[in-house]
């Protein structure tokens, strides 16, 4: 039997999205520009399905907008649309999704204020939405209604979006940025914007890139973080509250697998679990996005109070008033402000949780049967050798003639093995940074056992 379960969350400027593990997507939150997608402006305090999208893969959110990346490598948005960010052509708000321009082959997006940027599986990146200050990187400060090619840019393998900013994260482990700067965001001992991409010099063997309001968060493949930009309420957790413009590294953090930069606070997921985080904390009616169970502000990382019991948190988001995390076992928690139903446990209130509670009713559990599972206990793990691309793949069954696949948090399939017999086989892993996969074993094309895999070396 197999539960439907969140896969994917995203949070916007005080809206929330979800990918469920059977496609659907699910939103709450604020809707005045109909960025829930389902065909109205009226605040949502639990999930409501996006109407007429299905086969989604990945999504993004924007300040007020959201973007659906489908199986097909199509990209569907909604929202508040005045500069452009859903690229179709126009600046009307939709309140229900509609398919961008000109893009295919798309495997990731983010969501910035008023922009948004695409992965295309080439490596290469597009954009579309405000352009003031150059974060669409194509040498002018114009704003495009139609995503256009950022110039000069390759082997991308992630992208992310500030407040009118954007970072790429190429697959040499080095950052480049665009767009506003005047915080230091770029991290490149200078504060001035650049309306096509520089390199952030200094910034090697990095494997996850986060952009906040005007802040910017660097994860290395040790599992350390480092932080530049704005630092008014202590987001970058250096310990002060000075801005930088040189990247700096957060005090007392390691194994640090991912890394999310809200609008005014950081958090980072461990290894272990765990949950960390600092910035502001309080807020509007006093925020508590930091989910320490208080209302003070943080320079240096504090853990985040476990209000889920067992288990882990493999996954975070933070936006401007409020974080949301999700627990391996696939459901949904959240802490901070909830005046327009954001954290979704089904109510609006005033009330701001200081602490994580869950998200209800967002993924609905259903059963259903998996036929080439019933004979088999899948139990597998991976091992690493002296090596650091040899592993060797353990299974509690016979593999006959099997492959494995790779998928990244984003779902997206990144190695495949071929030809494994046993249930004991050696395993190349070169080219896998640090953190959280999902490894499938295929038998005569089906699915025959899949578990969740940490890797930090």
């Amino acid at each position: 039997m197999l539960s439907i379960k969140a896969q994917v969350i995203a949070t916007g400027g005080r809206h929330s999205i979800v990918l469920c593990s059977d496609s659907t997507v699910k939103a709450w939150g604020y809707n005045g520009y109909g960025q829930l997608g389902n065909g109205n402006i009226m605040e949502q305090h639990s999930g409501v399905p996006i109407i007429n999208l299905s086969q989604v893969k990945q999504l993004a959110a924007g300040l007020f907008h959201s973007l659906f990346v489908k199986s097909d490598g199509t990209v569907w948005a909604s929202g508040r649309n005045n500069n452009g960010p859903l690229g179709n052509g126009t600046n009307i708000d939709r309140s229900l999704a509609v398919q961008l321009i000109g893009l295919n082959g798309i495997i990731q997006a983010a969501g910035g204020g008023e922009h948004s940027l695409f992965l295309k599986n080439d490596g290469t990146v597009w954009a579309c939405g405000l352009n003031g200050s150059g974060q669409l990187g194509d040498g002018t400060n114009i704003s495009k209604n139609i995503p256009i090619q950022i110039v000069g840019l390759s082997d991308v393998i992630q992208v992310a979006a500030g407040a009118e900013f954007s970072l790429f994260l190429k697959s040499d482990g080095t950052v480049w940025a665009c767009g506003h700067n005047g915080f230091g965001q770029f991290g490149n001992g200078s504060n001035a914007s650049k309306n096509r991409p520089v390199q952030i010099t200094g910034l090697t063997e990095i494997v996850h890139i986060s952009a906040g309001e005007w802040h910017s968060l660097f994860v290395k493949k040790d599992g350390s973080v480092f932080s530049a930009g704005r630092n008014n309420y202590g987001q970058l957790g250096d310990g002060s509250t000075i801005d930088k413009n040189v990247p700096v590294q957060i005090i007392g953090l390691s194994d640090i697998i991912q890394a999310d930069a809200g609008g005014i606070h950081s958090v980072f997921v461990k290894r272990d679990g765990t949950v960390w985080s600092c910035g502001l904390n309080s807020g509007g009616n006093n925020d508590g996005q930091l989910g320490d169970g208080t209302k003070v502000d943080r320079s240096v990382p504090v853990q985040v109070i476990n209000s889920w019991g067992s288990g882990k948190i493999i996954y975070a988001t933070a936006t401007r008033e409020h974080t949301l995390f999700l627990h391996e076992d696939g459901t949904i928690w959240a802490c901070g402000r909830n005046n327009y139903g954001q954290l979704g446990y089904g109510s609006f209130t005033t009330v701001n949780s200081f602490i994580p509670v869950r998200s209800k009713n967002i993924c609905p559990v259903v059963s259903a049967t998996i036929n080439n599972m019933k004979s088999k206990k899948c139990l597998m793990s991976v091992d690493i050798r002296n090596s650091n691309s040899d592993a060797i793949l353990n299974t509690s069954f016979e593999m006959d003639d099997a492959t494995l696949i790779f998928y990244n948090y984003l779902g997206q399939p990144i190695k495949l093995i071929r030809n494994l017999f046993g249930q004991e086989a050696g395993i190349n892993i070169d080219g896998i940074n640090n953190g959280i996969y999902l490894l499938t074993i295929l038998q005569n094309q089906k699915s025959i056992c899949t578990s969740k895999w940490i890797f930090m070396n």
